[in-house]
């Protein structure tokens, strides 16, 4: 999940550079679920000098909290306009099957860069074949096959089941609110 994010930041327009992912292996994450659709989500706001005033990471499975240390410290938008906060969200969605879920942005939402892969998945849970169906956007996205194929999803109970076809879809996405 960190290395989906860690690329994700490098799609979005900021004149702070975004640090170097750790070249230290992530911890041991759970398998992600392939046989559900899922979304998750880390959203930061900026205020008018670049500092940092919150960090959200959001999922569909465990709700939402706080943004780890690691996260939030890694994650530099850059500076919002004068007066306004900047709010940056980086979200990917899984979607099982033919059903293509390609995130709804809200209005006042302004997208950033989105990218559409179509994903086979074996019954041991690893990326047979990945495809980017579709991609928009003045910063597409730096998360692609080569990222996706490192995800462990869960494995089948039947170890003879045929693969399961999805859609994942990566966004990035902004939206500026005035300062209170």
């Amino acid at each position: 999940m960190l290395a989906f994010f860690a690329a994700l930041m490098a799609a979005a327009p900021s004149p702070t550079p975004a640090p170097a992912p750790a070249t230290a292996p992530a911890p041991a994450e759970a398998p992600l679920e392939s046989a559900t659709p899922w979304w998750e989500k880390i959203t930061v706001t900026v205020d008018d000098k670049g500092t940092q005033q919150s960090c959200r990471y959001e999922t569909s499975a465990a709700g939402s909290a706080a943004c780890d240390k690691e996260i939030a410290d890694s994650i530099r938008p850059g500076k919002g306009i004068q007066g306004q906060f900047k709010k940056v969200t980086f979200e990917r969605r899984f979607s099982p099957g033919g059903q293509l879920d390609a995130g709804k942005l809200q209005p006042g939402d302004m997208l950033l860069g989105r990218q559409v892969m179509f994903l086979t998945i074996d019954a041991k849970g690893a990326i047979q074949s990945c495809k980017v169906v579709a991609s928009s956007g003045d910063a597409p996205p730096d998360y692609g096959c080569n990222e996706a194929k490192q995800e462990q999803f869960k494995a089948e109970a039947n170890a003879d089941a045929t693969d399961r076809q999805a859609f994942m879809t990566v966004l990035a996405y902004g939206h500026l609110e005035q300062i209170a």
